[in-house]
């Protein structure tokens, strides 16, 4: 879909409001002679849109029969004509325009599910299934614990069953120093021999003697305990593990696909790197996965840079070693279009259904006003095909899916209106000292300040969880403990957080209520309001897109238009591949307790 320009805007409005009123006659005249059937209003909804809001089944059958609109392309909500169509109060138009959709998509809309199926930071998937159960990790950076694995019966809801770094003394080694968004990426996720394994790129600081190395982990269980890692100075990113009909096992790296044997424990390198497949468009190649299927060894790459562009290849050989043929239809998934609300698809990886079908988890990143990556990269699902001559194509080669049929049963109690994984625990930067900070069963949680800032990479006395999506409240109820003394030395409150770089204050002081944003290496705005802090408060932070609205004890103080640092794009400084978060912090040395009230 584009915006209507200026040229295109007269017909486009006349044929939004005949769609509206239910005028066939005048919509299919408009597209017959000056209405872009690809042109969407500033909110992305098409003239399908338009006419299911209209309750007109005839101009709805034109629309999808003649002009080929689908019922399936999302507006900038995400929400889709067929899910107008579910939002239509009770009435016989209603129930015609459903079951006409239900006709042509093949499936009714209460067994949908919607992209992304985890929200907020939840990069680089990698999925692996043991029977019935699939387990899927995602890149974690420099927060512990890292690496998180979890869980799905249905592969639309997932829950955090567990993490591959657990250690803190370990975490504080290899993690502690480094700056914000370096830390664990793109892991992979296998099983072998009774085992699961998993692996990932440690990314160090750019001083550093090697500053991409390669960790293997592995446990009897999937949710662990996993041992201690061992890591390999090899450069490179985006491991993955592959074994063969024979049982050798081989480690991937890019550029590329780089391929080199490892021992079964994976502990081990046993050969050098070699370059099996250098991929389809020549930029930026990463993200190799190998899968074996009909004696093909398929090598999937993700490439064109993790901005827009970016894609998932896929080239085949009868030899692991190649040659490597290319897929004469890469790429076999990427969003080319430009202002469509899911963006920059690629990094993904196939796992096959006890059925025999395939299904692809990948990364993708929403924008707010086309620019501003907020929520990071997410995780979207899209189902498999093979064409008749054996290559795959994720979603049929159409892009990212909006909705799509379930493709599993749902696990029990989850809906399948459910929209998106919203299961978010808590986490800290680089590490989380027992001593320091304790995470209640009783939903309390408790920090005594360390008397760093949050600017310092050293600070731990913060927590954190991802930022669910584009609207949101989350609010806690804060208490000085009295083991924590009678006034607060320095400030304590919520945050609003990027990194040690980028972030938000909403906190108190012992005579003040203030806000403060942290841009680089300066507090860059601030707005504070006399306040005689009694030993308890409450905060709640009311996100509207790039909109922050500060509650204080239940009363709007501040409202913020244009949040932008807090994101990827905030700041152009090191490595920002994370996404927002929100939480709760101490600056000084007392002892606070807080109780998340609100999250919507």
């Amino acid at each position: 879909m584009i915006l209507y320009t200026s040229k295109t805007e007269a017909a486009a409005k006349k044929a939004f409001q005949a769609a509206l009123e239910g005028d066939l006659k005048t919509v299919s005249l408009l597209v017959d002679h000056s209405m872009n059937t690809e042109d969407c209003d500033p909110e992305g909804n098409s003239l399908l849109h338009y006419a299911v809001r209209g309750r007109n089944l005839e101009v709805v059958r034109y629309l999808t029969q003649v002009c080929g609109m689908s019922p399936l392309w999302a507006n900038s909500d995400l929400v889709t004509p067929y899910e107008e169509a579910g939002n239509l109060p009770e009435c016989r138009e209603k129930e015609e325009i459903l079951n006409f959709f239900q006709e042509i998509c093949g499936f009714p809309l209460e067994e949908t599910y919607k992209n992304p199926v985890c929200r907020g930071m939840h990069a680089d998937p990698s999925i692996v299934r043991v029977g019935e159960d699939y387990y899927m990790v995602n890149s974690s950076f420099v927060y512990f614990p890292c690496i998180p694995i979890s869980h799905s019966r249905d592969l639309v809801h997932w829950e955090v069953i567990g993490h591959a770094v657990t250690d803190r003394e370990w975490a504080k080694e290899h993690l502690g120093h480094l700056e914000g968004g370096r830390g664990f990426w793109a892991p992979d996720i296998s099983y072998y021999n009774g085992r699961f394994y998993i692996c990932a790129t440690l990314r160090n600081n750019d001083d550093a003697p090697y500053i991409q190395t390669q960790m293997v982990t592995s446990a009897s269980r999937p949710e662990g305990p996993y041992e201690t890692p061992v890591i390999h100075n090899v450069l490179g990113i985006d491991p993955s593990l592959f074994a063969d009909d024979d049982g050798r096992r081989y480690m991937l790296i890019n550029r590329g696909a780089r391929i080199m044997e490892v021992s079964g424990d994976g502990k081990e390198i046993l050969s050098e790197p070699k370059m099996i497949w250098y991929g389809h468009s020549g930029h930026a190649p990463e993200g190799p996965h190998l899968l074996k299927k009909d004696g093909y060894y398929y090598c999937f790459l993700a490439e064109g840079g993790t901005g827009k562009g970016h894609m998932i290849t896929v080239a085949r050989s009868r030899n692991l070693m190649g040659p490597y043929e290319d897929c004469p239809y890469n790429p076999i998934m990427t969003q080319k279009d430009e202002i469509a609300p899911i963006q920059c698809c690629g990094h993904g990886k196939p796992v096959q259904t006890p059925d025999g079908r395939w299904f692809m988890v990948y990364l993708c990143s929403r924008f707010l006003e086309g620019q501003w990556g907020m929520l990071g990269r997410e995780t979207c699902l899209d189902e498999v095909t093979w064409t008749a001559d054996g290559w795959p194509l994720v979603n049929g080669g159409k892009g990212p899916s909006y909705l799509s049929k379930l493709p599993l049963p749902l696990e029990t109690g989850h809906s399948a209106k459910e929209e998106g994984n919203q299961n978010s625990l808590w986490m800290a930067p680089r590490t989380i000292d027992p001593a320091r900070i304790q995470i209640g069963q009783d939903g309390w949680i408790t920090i005594q300040g360390d008397g760093k800032d949050l600017c310092c990479r050293e600070c731990e006395s913060l927590l954190v969880k991802n930022q669910p999506d584009f609207c949101f409240t989350a609010g806690f109820s804060m208490e000085l403990l009295p083991q924590g003394g009678e006034h607060l030395e320095a400030d304590a409150g919520m945050v609003l957080y990027y990194d040690e770089n980028t972030y938000v204050k909403f906190g108190v002081t012992q005579n003040q209520v203030f806000i403060a944003e942290y841009v680089d290496d300066r507090y860059v705005r601030q707005e504070r309001m006399d306040f005689s802090f009694e030993g308890k408060a409450d905060f709640s932070v009311e996100t509207i897109g790039l909109k922050r609205k500060f509650y204080f004890n239940h009363q709007l103080l501040w409202t913020w238009d244009r949040v932008t640092s807090i994101c990827s794009e905030g700041l152009v400084k090191g490595k920002r591949f994370t996404g927002a978060m929100y939480g709760v912090y101490v600056n000084g040395s007392n002892l606070l307790r807080w109780r998340q009230h609100s999250k919507v």
